[in-house]
């Protein structure tokens, strides 16, 4: 799992009306509460292929109604150890709530391919299926 608190789109998720966020262990710690739900809030990054890219993207576009057709049809994305497409993910364990930020490998570094995008409801139940099993 990874420290949300260092994900890039941290800021932007800690100003959302439906997030608390708490210091704890002597302020070392952030934890980070769906507050609707009152489900933890959990960071990864996953990392997916050169081959896995496009429908990396593609999943990552695709509107949530539509995610669920694309993961019936291609199936899921399978991780990597490491590629050149990377995916910050902050998800309540609920899954009632989904935070995405998608990253390209461009001239030694990871360069993020616009803002991240916020998920409620069954939204985000939907978008996470493509990418969290």
């Amino acid at each position: 799992m990874a420290n949300i608190a260092k994900m890039e789109m941290a800021n932007a998720l800690f100003k959302k009306e439906c997030i608390k966020v708490e210091k704890a262990f002597f302020g070392l710690k952030t934890n980070v509460t769906y507050t609707p739900t009152n489900s933890s809030v959990v960071g990864d990054c996953l990392d997916f292929s050169c081959a896995d890219s496009k429908k990396v993207v593609e999943f990552f576009e695709a509107a949530p109604n539509q995610v669920e057709a694309l993961v019936q049809k291609e199936g899921q994305v399978k991780q990597s150890c490491n590629g050149n497409t990377r995916l910050f993910l902050c998800y309540s364990k609920d899954r009632k709530f989904a935070a995405m930020q998608l990253f390209l490998y461009s001239n030694f570094e990871y360069r993020a391919q616009g803002d991240a995008k916020f998920f409620e409801g069954s939204d985000a139940e939907k978008k996470l299926k493509a990418f969290v099993g």
